[in-house]
């Protein structure tokens, strides 16, 4: 569980984004449909990774190490749920609550909405 998110969601028409500042997410909710790739752009100052509080991804080890600033890791969303995220370097967890706060956000996938009607023949 995280602490601290806002009540933002974001849809970008242009492409999915959840930008990487300077000890924060932005937006630090975002709603996504199953098969979206996500890019999260390192827009701050100083390095930032992403990693799922359930080990869904870990940007580092996919990225080969954290992210320094302009350089972007992307992630496309395969399964139906909510992934709480964190960055390690920005981020505390409590020990006795297990929550993070800091530099943490909520990617919530959805299934893709309904096509229409398929066409037969």
């Amino acid at each position: 569980m995280l602490s601290g998110c806002g009540d933002a969601v974001a849809i970008d028409p242009d492409g999915l984004v959840m930008g990487m500042f300077d000890n924060r997410y932005r937006p630090d909710v975002l709603l996504v449909s199953v098969g979206d790739t996500v890019e999260f752009p390192n827009e701050g100052n100083v390095d930032h990774n992403v990693i799922d509080v359930d080990g869904a991804f870990d940007s580092r080890i996919e990225y080969g190490g954290d992210h320094k600033p302009g350089e972007t890791w992307t992630y496309t969303f395969t399964e139906p749920g909510t992934f709480d995220i964190y960055c390690s370097l920005h981020a505390v967890k409590n020990n006795s609550t297990g929550e993070w706060t800091g530099m943490v956000a909520t990617i919530t996938v959805e299934e893709p909405a309904d096509q229409g009607e398929p066409t037969g023949g």
